[in-house]
């Protein structure tokens, strides 16, 4: 089950593209960082200014870093007090996560503006009755350490999850070693997140989360080149849920209210150089009743407000109101459409509207065809609404600043063989976005640039004996700049990822991916050369309760840049142990 449509349905009768990572997954995968699991997912690309604590963004089909929607237990975690309201995932550690969605193409009729390009879910599991939990510590290059420990427990009308880790390295120059920058940059991270759970009765369930990280980084200034920099991130968010089900269960209700906020500070030779603060609070409505037989009317409606502190006093309100109604009754068939009415107290009204279908084939063919299109958009940014470019000869923001917007569709077919033992997918993708808001000499931030995002995933799943499985996907983009030509910065066209996992024996699991990233375009005209990384991983059950892991990060000591001039690491080895009770 996902909750694409904001409410828990089969994968298979989704008619838009997501990519599931769970539990299993992220652990047997050995990631320390959510954002090197997002690489192994098609059509993603992601890009660090530094190997350890940089600036990460994740781009979904070459839309962009800051057309992209994190949300952590339904909490939107985009930072409002960045030029683009983005979200850094350089400091999301996957312990304590038990699955991740990510929806690829425009989810704006569902979840509003940074929807435009897709959606990162992060999911966290809720407490069991009784008690139990676990731990893992790991070391290993570059003098890092990491640890956490998770408890849940609880009675069926109450229970609780909590998960914490930790995380330290002297870590690499983030100004790349080939150009001479030799001093390391370290990395410190503290995270936190939790969640208690009530039923107190057979239909009602609240739910109270919360997620802390306070992270210290260091990095080097423009050039880049080697400095004395460091960075202090701090982030808080907290939400209440409450589910209410009427009618037989027919009536599904949710309200959500959540408050977030991130602070930043930057030093520079141990002098305060930057300072940012940014705060979210919402409301959340959503109502999803199944009608009749086969139909379902979904919709709610949502209030946001925006505030970056060091920016502008004022506070920036979006209101919005939305539909959906699905079809079910033929089976094998769903169809979905809706519409979205967003209102904001800067440049007004924004309607957008979605039409889904997914069909599995009669006759137990294992095929299912999908298709949709729809549309959607960006708001612009706190930053972008009020910076006011004084060396540009201005003295007030750009009024006439309006949202991106975006129209796009897909086609794609699923394909499964050998009692589902082999599943592939072929998708195809068009998408165009209009109004993009870049910065210029004339206006500051102005809608001046549109783009063409097309492209093909496809997906090869297999079982090949009872003990080895391989996964590979590959993705062609082709982004390029309609006003211009040119190709889309930090957009490759062709990216893979295949990875072989081999139960060796019940005890024993050996793992080995691989990751090739092509050529792409940067800033400044630069070109990146294209790069494989090779990893492997390997984990030993010592009894039930005791896993010893170890991994080896680019075993072939590929040199890379991400983004031009930022180095990462070589040849890198992590052990460790994990524990349950």
């Amino acid at each position: 089950m996902i909750s694409a449509s904001r409410y828990e349905q089969p994968i298979s009768s989704v008619g838009t593209s997501i990519s599931v990572l769970n539990q299993e997954d992220l652990v047997n995968g050995q990631f320390t960082y959510v954002l090197d699991a997002l690489q192994t997912v098609p059509g993603v690309t992601t890009n660090q200014n530094g190997a350890f604590g940089g600036q990460a963004s994740v781009s979904i089909r070459g839309a962009g870093g800051d057309r992209t929607l994190v949300l952590f237990d339904g909490i939107e975690l985009n930072d409002v007090s960045t030029p683009g309201a983005s979200f850094n995932f350089a400091n999301l550690d996957p312990h304590g996560v038990a699955r991740i969605e990510v929806l690829r193409g425009p989810q704006s009729i569902l979840y509003g503006s940074a929807a435009i390009g897709g959606v990162i879910n992060i999911l966290t599991p809720s407490g069991e009755e009784g008690f139990g939990g676990g731990a893992f510590v790991e070391g290993g290059s570059f003098a890092t350490v990491r640890g956490g420990a998770t408890v849940f427990g609880g009675t069926e009308k109450l229970s609780f999850n909590l998960s914490s880790s930790a995380a330290r390295t002297d870590g690499i120059s983030a100004a790349d070693f080939i150009d001479g920058n030799t001093e390391r940059d370290g990395y410190e991270n503290v995270s936190v997140n939790g969640k208690l759970t009530a039923r107190p009765t057979d239909t009602t369930r609240a739910e109270l989360f919360f997620r802390y990280t306070d992270t210290r980084s260091e990095f080097d200034r423009f050039g880049p080149v080697d400095a004395d920099s460091v960075s202090f991130v701090e982030q808080l968010a907290f939400a209440g849920r409450l589910h209410a089900d009427l009618f037989d269960g027919r009536f599904r209700n949710t309200v959500t209210v959540s408050q977030s906020q991130t602070d930043r500070k930057n030093l520079s030779d141990g002098v305060q150089s930057f300072e940012a603060q940014g705060e979210r609070f919402a409301v959340d409505y959503l109502g999803v009743f199944e009608v009749a037989e086969g139909w379902t009317v979904s919709g709610g409606a949502e209030h946001e407000r925006t505030h970056s502190k060091t920016t502008d006093p004022r506070k920036f309100t979006i209101n919005s109101v939305f539909g959906e109604l699905g079809f079910t009754q033929v089976q094998g068939l769903t169809l979905t459409a809706g519409v979205r009415l967003d209102d904001h107290e800067a440049y007004g009204s924004v309607t957008t509207a979605r039409v889904t279908g997914s069909y599995v084939l009669p006759g137990g063919m294992g095929t299912r065809l999908k298709a949709n299109w729809g549309e959607g958009f960006r708001a612009p940014s706190v930053f972008q609404l009020t910076y006011i470019c004084t060396f540009c000869g201005l003295t007030a923001p750009n009024q006439n600043l309006r949202p991106e917007n975006s129209n796009a569709w897909e086609v794609g077919i699923e394909q499964f063989l050998f009692d589902d033992r082999v599943r592939m997918e072929l998708t195809y993708f068009d998408q165009s976005i209009n109004d993009m808001i870049i910065f210029t000499f004339t206006a500051g931030y102005d809608n001046v640039d549109r783009a063409k995002l097309q492209g093909v995933e496809v997906t090869f799943e297999a079982d090949l004996t009872r003990r080895l499985n391989l996964t590979a996907n590959y993705t062609y983009t082709r982004a390029r700049d309609l006003g211009t030509g040119a190709r889309l910065i930090r957009t490759p066209s062709h990216m893979a990822f295949a990875r072989l996992q081999w139960q060796v024996t019940e005890k024993l699991l050996l793992g080995l991916k691989v990751l090739y990233n092509g050529k792409e375009a940067d800033r400044g005209g630069a070109i990146l050369d294209d790069w494989i990384r090779v990893d492997l991983t390997g984990s030993y059950a010592l009894t039930e309760q005791l896993t010893l892991y170890a991994r080896v990060d680019n075993l072939f000591d590929e040199q890379y840049q991400q983004i031009v001039g930022y180095g990462t690491p070589g040849i890198s080895a992590y052990g460790g142990l994990r524990a349950a009770f």
